[in-house]
């Protein structure tokens, strides 16, 4: 992990710019938090393992939902939710889904409803039950100084910093394909690098 700061530095002899001479680091510090941004919906597309986290949050007894904001504060995509107490999976439901549901355990269904800041559950506990999430936290560059500390302990560091030149140098170019390959170069060099170590999940259908 380092600063985004030493990351410019370290750029700079890379673009012949180390006086600072063509670009601000302003510019450059924009140009990191788009690469961030760009990578962070890169990994979480390929289920890259050093992406995730994991917390917990406790229901209410007695109610059927949780406020989203407050039970997991970085939360941004979920993975799976389960009961800590049964291990039970909680289903996740989308909006048709939700609305046809007729009948279903406590706590085994719910809904993520983003824009009202909650997670519903068809049926309340009569117990405060404690959950088990796994995720992909919130990724939001948009504060970042050159004080900043790039994310996900410094991995990238080296592929956004790439990416970050190749943008600087066809910058003038406004050439919409080079774009487009910078894209994929910086996906390919992720996966190539971390896919091998992403979880593989298998489908086991029980006995035939």
């Amino acid at each position: 992990m380092a600063l985004i700061s030493a990351l410019i530095t370290e750029l700079r002899v890379d673009l012949a710019d180390e006086s600072s001479t063509r670009w601000t680091d302003a510019s450059l510090l924009s140009m990191f938090k788009k690469a961030i941004r760009r990578a962070n919906r890169i990994v979480q597309r390929n289920g890259i393992q050093f992406a995730k986290k994991h917390s917990t949050f406790t229901t209410v007894a007695n109610q059927t939902y949780v406020v989203l904001s407050t039970s997991i504060t970085d939360f941004d995509v979920l993975i799976t939710m389960a009961r800590s107490d049964t291990h039970q999976q909680i289903r996740i439901c989308d909006d048709r889904e939700w609305e046809t549901i007729e009948t279903a355990d406590a706590l085994a269904v719910a809904y993520i409803d983003y824009a009202g800041d909650k997670i519903h559950f068809y049926d309340k506990d009569s117990a405060a039950i404690t959950i088990n999430v796994h995720y992909y936290p919130t990724v939001d560059p948009s504060a970042y100084t050159t004080a900043s500390s790039t994310p996900w302990s410094g991995r990238l560091d080296d592929v956004l910093m790439e990416y970050v030149g190749f943008r600087m140098k066809n910058i003038d170019e406004m050439d919409v394909s080079i774009d487009q390959q910078l894209m994929q170069d910086m996906e390919q060099q992720i996966l190539q690098a971390y896919a091998p170590n992403a979880a593989t999940i298998n489908d086991t259908r029980g006995w035939l």
